[in-house]
């Protein structure tokens, strides 16, 4: 893998509940380095964001789970989050696919997810010491039952290795890493320049009503900036919806 340090350490398993749960254990009991990944071929209990589940067949679909260990102030908690969902963007445009990220962190092609991202952080202090961050990714997995989800098989006329998918994410995440500690308001440039419907008009529900408004950004405390009634209205996860 052409990676300096993400990837260059794997485990492999052939089934478990969460990876990132696994990965979680592993690194409070074991010194592991950073970049260590968990590739499994089927999860029985992935987990999603708000404690949704993120069903997977086995073989079907890419589950991991990287260990990183970024040192950022506790302030900068979503723009990290910000960095891994462009990375997995962009590592899916590899393969010529219009991806966009739809906020907090799913991947869509064509306003479908075709992935999500579950990054859970251990502090110390200020410090965001440790970085659980779970990536699944439809590849090739019956989904028919899912009208709001694709997968890559949908959109390619050949099913992608996963092994390949794995160095492009790989090689993605470290590129994007050194950004991160570099020059961060990049990230944050290049994560709007990707944001599902930026500047257009979306429906949303809140509390069961739905309302118009234009997508502004999303700001440092992860909240969803949105025009609407002529001014700007902030959202935290899980205070609306987007209606698609």
């Amino acid at each position: 893998m052409d990676c300096l340090f993400v990837g260059q350490h794997i485990i492999e398993l052939s089934s478990v509940d969460s990876t990132n749960n696994y990965l979680i254990d592993l690194s409070q009991n074991i010194s592991l380095l950073e970049g260590t990944v968990v590739v499994a071929k089927e999860q029985t209990a992935g987990k999603g964001q708000r404690n949704n589940r993120w069903s997977s067949e086995a073989g079907k679909s890419l589950c991991i789970s990287i260990l990183l260990k970024p040192k950022l102030d506790v302030s900068q908690q979503f723009l990290f989050n910000k960095f891994i969902a462009l990375s997995l963007c962009q590592a899916l445009n590899n393969y010529s696919l219009k991806t966009k990220i739809k906020w907090p962190n799913d991947i869509l092609i064509d306003s479908k997810k075709v992935a999500g991202i579950l990054v859970e952080n251990s502090i110390r202090g200020s410090k965001i010491e440790k970085s659980i961050v779970g990536i699944g990714v439809n590849i090739n997995n019956n989904i028919s039952q899912l009208p709001s989800a694709t997968s890559l098989a949908d959109c390619l006329n050949t099913i992608p290795s996963i092994s390949e998918l794995l160095e492009f994410i790989c090689i993605n995440i470290e590129k994007n890493y050194f950004l991160l500690k570099q020059k961060p308001s990049m990230i944050n440039e290049h994560y709007h320049q990707n944001l599902f419907q930026k500047g257009g008009v979306q429906k949303f529900s809140k509390n069961g009503e739905s309302f118009d408004g234009i997508i502004n950004s999303v700001n440092e405390n992860g909240q969803l900036v949105v025009e609407a009634n002529d001014r700007l209205e902030f959202y935290n996860m899980g205070e609306i919806k987007f209606m698609i």
